[in-house]
């Protein structure tokens, strides 16, 4: 067995890999110790418009207020026992991101694939890379990810490329756009949304840079069999934002002692 195998990891992600490149700690925490910490507000947050979008890309006739109010509920339900005091103040701008979202993406037309697995193999790296889609435009040849954002970025940044080469890559010729929705316009910045596409560079670099992440990760479960001793030998950074939560960082206290 190779030393993914050894610790019960089947397949990587580029969320995953994402996490181990900035924080190998919760890392550790989550996915050998099994910890799991509570979905932060920012990812709850955007699992929940994309529901809304979702409902109102599949039903062009369905009213952006009701998807607005579907999205709603479902950020309630995701946050329910959340003890981070970012939920109140999320929550009302839930139905702003629906909104502009929709009307930038309803152009698209009727989505084919929601939420599809896909899977790439990356050499040497000896467990596949998977992931799940937003939504695929075949008619048009796209693959498009939502992304809420309180600015928007100037370009598409490492992490989400890591995650669009990954979609790009599984579907050959077709491109790879990221729609970034804001809840309101902005003074200065009138749109809602703002869209940036890969190119073939993009994706090529950003799988060269997984392969090398994932070939680290490989390179520290092979240190070890036994997940406490890896644990003894990373330091957690509580002050950084993937800790906010208080459970989250209750949990990170009891694995590594302080």
């Amino acid at each position: 067995m190779n030393a993914f195998e050894r610790h019960g990891v089947e397949h990587l992600s580029a969320s995953s890999l994402n996490l181990w490149a900035a924080q190998p700690a919760l890392w550790i925490m989550e996915r050998l110790l099994g910890r799991k910490a509570p979905t932060g507000i920012p990812a709850a947050r955007g699992k929940a418009v994309e529901h809304g979008v979702h409902l109102g890309l599949i039903d062009s006739a369905k009213p952006i207020d009701d998807c607005a109010a579907e999205a709603e509920r479902e950020f309630n339900r995701l946050t329910a026992l959340a003890g981070d005091p970012r939920r109140d103040e999320e929550r009302p701008k839930i139905g702003g991101y629906v909104r502009g979202a929709l009307v930038e993406l309803r152009q698209y037309g009727v989505p084919d694939a929601y939420q599809h697995r896909v899977e790439i193999r990356l050499d040497d790296v000896p467990v596949p890379v998977v992931g799940f889609i937003d939504w695929r435009f075949s008619d048009h040849g796209l693959i498009v990810d939502l992304k809420t954002t309180e600015r928007f970025p100037a370009a598409i940044g490492d992490p989400h490329g890591r995650q669009g080469a990954v979609y790009a890559s599984a579907h050959g010729n077709f491109g790879m756009r990221f729609a970034y929705a804001k809840p309101a316009p902005g003074k200065k910045e009138p749109q809602q949304v703002r869209v940036y596409e890969m190119s073939g560079d993009d994706v090529r670099r950003h799988l060269s840079a997984l392969r090398l992440i994932a070939l680290s990760l490989g390179r520290f479960l092979a240190l070890s069999n036994d997940p406490c001793e890896l644990a003894g030998v990373i330091v957690p950074d509580f002050e950084s934002f993937w800790w906010s939560d208080p459970a989250a960082r209750a949990a990170g206290r009891e694995v590594f002692g302080f």
